[in-house]
């Protein structure tokens, strides 16, 4: 899929989530390719066990969403994860390099692959 598209993707998304809170936030977008018989079912599966992880060890006020196409090619789909603003971002990011959430990593391989990924400050207009 185009990035145009995808950046379209991502931008709706944003404002989408934008819409729920008034405050300014950080949205990190990946862009991710299905492996060979796996469905998004699949990849809810595992962002469910890793939102937990982040929620039980990082943040409660992280989200993370799975974006998919209503129309085009259902292989791709994008993950849209909303920080409440960038130290709890830099924060799950140290974590998440860390040895101890290395399983967390393992719960992804062979159901997808991300190519890209993209940090965006979300601040609403008033």
């Amino acid at each position: 899929m185009s990035k145009i598209i995808w950046r379209s993707i991502a931008v709706l998304a944003m404002l989408a989530l934008s819409g729920a809170a008034f405050a300014e936030h950080y949205v990190e977008v990946w862009t991710c390719t299905l492996e060979d018989e796996k469905t998004t079912d699949d990849v809810q599966t595992a962002n469910s066990v890793w939102l937990a992880y982040v929620h039980k060890n990082i943040s409660e006020d992280i989200t993370s969403s799975v974006v998919t196409s209503v129309v085009g090619d259902s292989t791709t789909f994008a993950f849209v994860d909303t920080f409440p603003d960038l130290a709890t971002w830099a924060g799950a990011k140290t974590r998440l390099d860390s040895d101890e959430a290395d399983e967390l990593e393992d719960l992804f391989d062979g159901i997808f692959e991300c190519s890209e990924n993209s940090l965006h400050k979300v601040t609403p207009t008033e």
